[in-house]
Parts: C-alpha cells; structure tokens; sequence
C-alpha cells in the first residue's frame, strides 16, 4: 500500500468513529433535553403551587386572557403597566420581547 492510501484510510477510520461519537452525543443530548423539559415543569408547578397536570391549564387560561386584552386594543406596554411596571422599568423592556408560544420568532431584526 502506498503512503496516501494508508493515510487515507487512517482518516477514513477517524471520521467514522466521530460519526459515532457525534450519534451517540446527539442522543444524549436529546435525552437530557427532554429530561430539563420535565423538570422545568415540575418547577413551574412548584412555582405556582399546583399539580403538574394543572399546570398547563394555569398556562393556557392566562394566555387566552392576555390575548383578550392585546385584541381589545391594549399594547405591551399598557399590559406591563397594568401588572405593576412602571415607565422606568418599562424603558428597560423592549415590546417585542413579550412573546407568546405560537408567535413565531424574528431574529431576522
């Protein structure tokens, strides 16, 4: 076998085994991923004192209410008044930053 060859099959070898490392890696990453889902849940329950399975309920229901008040005309702005922030906190948030789960994102800006 020439030197090239040798060498290319060296590379060849190389790059399989971080093909494998990278599957193995990504599955593992998705089975962490999907276990900070679950914990984050859990937290979010404990945050607001209710059972797990409530919790998306809690979500959903406050969700359709601050869609109610946005189509009524309200702005970010008026909303983050409303819960209590005032004009000086409010410089600090930027109204695109209030995101809802089926808004899609625009990192285009």
């Amino acid at each position: 076998m020439g030197i090239y060859t040798e060498k290319r099959e060296q590379l060849i070898e190389k790059i399989e085994e971080l093909e494998k490392h990278i599957e193995r890696d990504t599955a593992k990453k998705k089975t962490l991923e999907d276990k900070l889902r679950e914990v984050s849940h859990l937290a979010m329950a404990e945050e607001f004192n209710c059972k797990p399975r409530e919790l998306d309920e809690i979500i959903s229901s406050e969700h359709q209410l601050l869609e109610k008040l946005r189509t009524s005309g309200l702005s970010n702005e008026e909303l983050l008044e409303m819960v209590g922030i005032n004009s000086a906190q409010n410089s600090n948030v930027n109204n695109d930053e209030i995101k809802f789960y089926d808004e899609p994102d625009n990192d285009d800006d």
